[in-house]
């Protein structure tokens, strides 16, 4: 079972999926100011919640675009797991080209959206995601990413 979290302005989406099974999900508000032990209390009632058991955990992986949350939530992980998280960000081979002049520019939720994408979708492809903040990111008929935007959300 992985753990996944996705740490975005507004919330903090954290699933368990196991193998195309999504096997929960749940959120909380993303709060800057809370410690790794605060984030450790939300992520184990989640767990509980929904029955997940810890020692199922084989590996969690983490996208943030709060970059003062993400070491929170990576120390979080380790109190809870006992093994680090894998981030989503430069250097992380996740099969996406990303054809911009700085690849490593781009944030976290949009390669993990364009990936999502790709796994279900033929390219090419525009990606719309709707949160605080509404991206958009448009992959060419090789599944590879030549751009997007990034716009004022829906609120």
């Amino acid at each position: 079972m992985i753990l996944a979290i996705d740490i975005g302005n507004s919330n903090i989406v954290f699933g368990c999926v196991e193998g195309d099974e999504i096997l929960f999900q749940g959120r909380v508000n993303t709060d800057r100011l809370k410690t790794s032990d605060q984030y450790c209390i939300d992520l184990k009632t989640l767990l509980e919640i929904y029955e997940a058991p810890l020692d199922r955990i084989e590996g969690t992986i983490i996208s943030s675009v709060v970059p003062q949350v993400l070491n929170s939530m990576q120390a979080a992980v380790r109190k809870l797991t006992g093994r680090n998280a894998l981030v989503v960000g430069p250097g992380l081979r996740t099969g996406l080209n990303i054809l911009l002049e700085n690849p490593a520019q781009m944030g976290a939720s949009l390669v993990v959206a364009d990936v999502a994408a790709l796994r279900e979708h033929k390219p090419p492809l525009i990606v719309i995601d709707m949160g605080t903040a509404t991206t958009m990111s448009v992959l060419d008929k090789n599944g590879a990413h030549i751009g997007g935007c990034i716009i004022p959300g829906v609120k």
